[in-house]
């Protein structure tokens, strides 16, 4: 019974451990280790080789992101999940190639390592109890028949340990096959150091009009086909869309203002059945209590500056009178009705320093602080005496007594303006003058308090503002339903969807390449509906629909179906067209650039000869051309004094005459440019490991048979 107790009182405890941990690990603890994977089902989401994946356990895992992270879609979570999946798939078939397993003595290493458990089992002396710890596990197992769910939740983590050390372990063994050499170092020393000098006649592509060079749309589909990997393409499809939002009409503005402007005056009521007077907003004595049953924003009233008053009214709101009823006027689909309370001068903004003496209870405290509200209010008497005999002090007396977080600066709060601070201390500090002295309470504790400066005191207006939202009327949203379902039926026989949307006032949006498990449309945030809807078997470009959200009417049109394969000549068109052009032109170049000697080339091309000096591989700039790796990378291959033939450059067709290259010393040590390749290849590379696994992977993705 003791043992089972003490699981009792740790069962919360070991929930949040198992939190942080599959936080930490970003769910890989649950995905990582599922014993789904490799089992037999009859309903399966995914084959990766031999593994297979479940529906069921998938679906678990996207609830269990979406637990962890409320503000993610459930196709967010799905993609994360979807995403993790894989990745343990082809690692655990690595794993299983290779033979990689984690020893028991190495998992209990890194469960007494781990620093959430660490912190949890202290002993009194807050040093980690491993001895504790183990007890605990012990139990857990001891106990796995009467407390299932806390057993299962602690071989969910431990799993996740398992895992995530395998992980380390295969990408230990990648990197270590990776890990550059001494002669390796000495490479890239000398890439870094080795410099060329050398002559060249540069033609600029810029320099054969575009006109001269056509290219044909076979010539870009054969481009495409010969270089398939750089053109591939995943399944999606384009949109264009209109939004016709539900917003109130004037009508609905107007109804909400003759609503207010029957609060201002004095009304007759039957009250308990006698014929009562009610005072209207104009005549209230209690505006605060009139604002909290009257008004949508139930604020209190506050004195106000010009400069924070609605821009439009402020001119008129600040030269109001005490008592004067402004209003009804409409602001940002509100509408309002303000009264003056009162009418001061104050200055807008102050300067202050503070001491703060807390007590254990008060707003913030530390939790460490255990004196009483009395003790506290006897210290803060004592500290305000002592800052009244040497005011100039109080910096130093703030950072040995305060208990605030500015006693580093001395309680120093620089500038702040009027209302910022809690009430008591915002009255204290601007109805006082520059180096007054004090002590307030507020809900923090005992400040004592030295005005530092204050601005010059400008009028501020206390205004009680009633303010109603104004929101459509059934009425309106019918009549925008109307126009909505008027302008997709013109979109479905219109020849060109922009043109009548221009004529109407409205924007048209595009949404490009949206995938299939996406929920997100820029510019309209998540919607699956239309995304499903373009998704739809029967669905052909050019069909247009409407689709009826909370805030308004979307009108899409599919405007593309893209399957998965390689871009058509069109998509690759902006990118294949620019190199082909630049292929063309390179040829009618080459023709030009003949000769047997620099000179001789540079008066054919009718081109200047240019010469560069000490340029390396590392920083191949060519003066007036800038980078050119090929063209340098030529001028080190080629023999001094002898002509290259013409090099297809970034910028223009070159030929070179190299003139000499300057070899640097050797040195004694080569292991700085063995690290500094290392961080190079080290940078990103678990990621790239995983990335070339799934492409080499045979993956069967079958979400679409569940996720519509």
């Amino acid at each position: 019974m003791a043992i089972l107790g003490q699981i009792q009182r740790r069962s919360g405890f070991l929930i949040g451990i198992i939190a942080l941990a599959l936080f930490a690990f970003i769910i890989q603890g649950l995905i990582k280790n599922s014993s789904s994977i490799g089992r037999g089902s009859n309903r399966i989401i995914a084959e990766v080789g031999d593994r297979k994946i479940e529906t069921t356990d998938f679906r678990q895992k996207v609830a269990l992101v979406q637990k962890q992270n409320k503000r993610i879609s459930n196709m967010q979570a799905m993609k994360s999940v979807w995403n993790q999946v894989i990745k343990e798939a082809v690692l655990n078939n690595q794993f299983d190639k290779l033979g990689i397993t984690v020893g028991k003595d190495r998992v209990n290493e890194l469960i007494s390592n781990n620093p959430s458990l660490q912190k949890a089992f202290k002993n009194e002396q807050g040093i980690f109890d491993e001895q504790a710890l183990l007890q605990y596990i012990d139990d857990i197992y001891k106990n796995k028949k009467s407390r299932p769910e806390l057993y299962a939740q602690w071989k969910n983590f431990e799993n996740s340990v398992i895992e995530n050390e395998k992980e380390n372990i295969y990408m230990n063994l990648v990197n270590a096959a990776m890990t550059p050499t001494l002669k390796e170092g000495e490479w890239q020393y000398h890439y870094d150091n080795d410099a060329v000098d050398f002559k060249y006649v540069p033609v600029s592509y810029s320099s054969i009009p575009d006109s001269l060079v056509k290219v044909s749309k076979q010539e870009i589909a054969n481009y495409v086909a010969k270089h398939p990997k750089k053109f591939k393409v995943e399944e999606s499809r384009d949109i264009k869309f209109v939004f016709i939002p539900i917003k109130p009409s004037a009508q609905d503005k107007k109804d909400v203002q003759d609503k207010l402007a029957k609060l201002l005056d004095d009304k007759r009521e039957l009250i308990d059945g006698k014929d009562s007077l009610v005072k209207g907003f104009k005549n209230t004595d209690n505006a605060d209590a009139f604002v909290q049953k009257y008004s949508d924003v139930k604020r209190p009233a506050r004195y106000t500056f010009k400069d924070k008053l609605i821009k439009d009214y402020a001119d008129k709101l600040i030269n109001l009178n005490k008592g004067d009823v402004f209003g009804p006027y409409e602001f940002n689909n509100q509408v309002y009705l303000s009264k003056v309370e009162d009418i001061k001068m104050v200055p807008d903004s102050a300067k202050a320093s503070h001491i703060l003496i807390a007590y254990k209870g008060a707003m913030r405290a530390n939790p460490a602080i255990n004196r009483s509200k009395e003790a506290a209010k006897k210290k803060a008497d004592s500290i305000l005496n002592l800052v009244k005999r040497n005011p100039k002090k109080f910096a130093d007396f703030a950072k040995k007594l305060s208990d605030g977080p500015t006693k580093t600066k001395g309680g120093d709060l620089g500038w702040f303006t009027y209302g910022q601070m809690v009430p008591k201390f915002n009255d204290f500090v601007f109805n006082g003058t520059k180096g007054k002295v004090g002590l307030v309470e507020t809900p923090f504790g005992y400040h004592v308090i030295i005005i530092n400066d204050l601005t010059a005191p400008e009028k501020a207006i206390k205004l009680a503002n009633i303010v109603r939202n104004v929101e459509a009327s059934p009425e309106t949203e019918n009549d925008i339903y109307r126009v909505a379902a008027k302008f997709v039926n013109e979109a479905a026989q219109a020849k060109d969807f922009d043109t009548l949307a221009a004529g109407k006032g409205y924007k048209v949006q595009k949404a490009l390449k949206l995938g299939r498990f996406e929920d997100n449309i820029p510019g309209l945030g998540s919607n699956r509906d239309i995304v499903r809807w373009a998704y739809n078997k029967d669905r052909k470009v050019g069909d247009v629909q409407k689709f009826d959200i909370e805030t308004g009417h979307v009108i899409a049109k599919l405007t593309n179906v893209r399957q998965e394969g390689l871009m058509t000549p069109e998509e690759a068109s902006p990118t294949v067209k620019l190199l082909l052009v630049k292929q063309k032109k390179a040829a009618k170049i080459k023709e030009k650039m003949k000769g047997s000697t620099i000179e001789e080339i540079s008066k054919n091309a009718n081109a200047k000869v240019g010469v560069a000096t000490g340029v390396t591989l590392k920083n191949p700039v060519i003066p007036a051309f800038g980078k050119e790796p090929k063209v340098v990378a030529t001028a080190f291959a080629t023999q001094p004094d002898h002509l290259s033939k013409p090099i297809e450059g970034n910028r223009a067709v070159y030929v070179v005459q190299t003139i000499k290259v300057t070899v640097a010393p050797d040195v004694k040590n080569y292991l700085p440019f063995v690290e500094q390749l290392k961080k190079q290849k080290d940078a990103g590379i678990n990621n790239k490991v995983v990335e070339a696994l799934k492409e080499k992977a045979d993956i069967t993705d079958k979400r679409d048979l569940i996720y519509q």
